[in-house]
């Protein structure tokens, strides 16, 4: 009888350090979206100012990020610190999203070495597909919803190529990081003030 109650426990502690341990990741969309959609909404508000140089707009959404990425980065590993472990879970969430990180680089790069290049609809795709596969991971619909959409909204930019980019951002980002995101995030509070 003592040894099944133990068990009980031993399972519900498990879920309950899931659940803490998906709090950074839900912190790191809710950033990221709103660092972008506020980025795009200035950049479609004053874009003379943004391409104000031949590279301004390049650079813009260069710095930005890279600061927003050594902030999310400082986040995590300060978080990781705090909790004093690191679980396979978030081993595997940080290898994939470190990969993105490499890949936007690398796109970013191209951007600048050819002209006609633009970064964003492979930088949309590139983020539903790992969107999709961390919702898969976590087994968190939210956002393996977000990152099919975000996926079947690059595919309509192929063939409306005039839309405007930065409105694709924001909505892009919204449905694809922001809305999963604060979903995740309020979905654990829920749960762990349920028990």
């Amino acid at each position: 009888m003592n040894s099944s109650r133990d068990q009980i426990e031993a399972i519900a502690s498990v879920i309950n350090n899931t659940r803490e341990n998906l709090k950074p990741l839900s912190i790191n969309f809710i950033f990221w979206g709103c660092l972008v959609i506020v980025m795009s909404l200035f950049n479609y508000a004053f874009p003379s100012l943004i391409e104000s140089t031949q590279y301004g707009d390049v650079l813009f959404w260069t710095v930005l990020p890279l600061i927003g990425m050594i902030l999310t980065i400082y986040y995590n590993i300060k978080y990781r610190n705090k909790t004093g472990y690191e679980t396979y879970l978030n081993r595997v969430i940080k290898i994939i999203w470190g990969v993105f990180n490499l890949s936007w680089i690398y796109i970013i790069a191209l951007s600048f070495t050819i002209k006609s290049f633009h970064p964003v609809p492979p930088i949309l795709f590139l983020l539903g597909m790992i969107l999709i596969i961390t919702g898969l991971i976590i087994k968190f619909k939210p956002i393996t919803l977000g990152g099919i959409f975000l996926t079947i909204f690059t595919f309509y930019l192929n063939f409306n190529p005039g839309i405007n980019l930065l409105l694709v951002n924001i909505i892009g980002v919204s449905l694809g990081m922001l809305v999963p995101g604060l979903s995740l995030f309020y979905s654990k509070s829920h749960n762990k003030s349920d028990e």
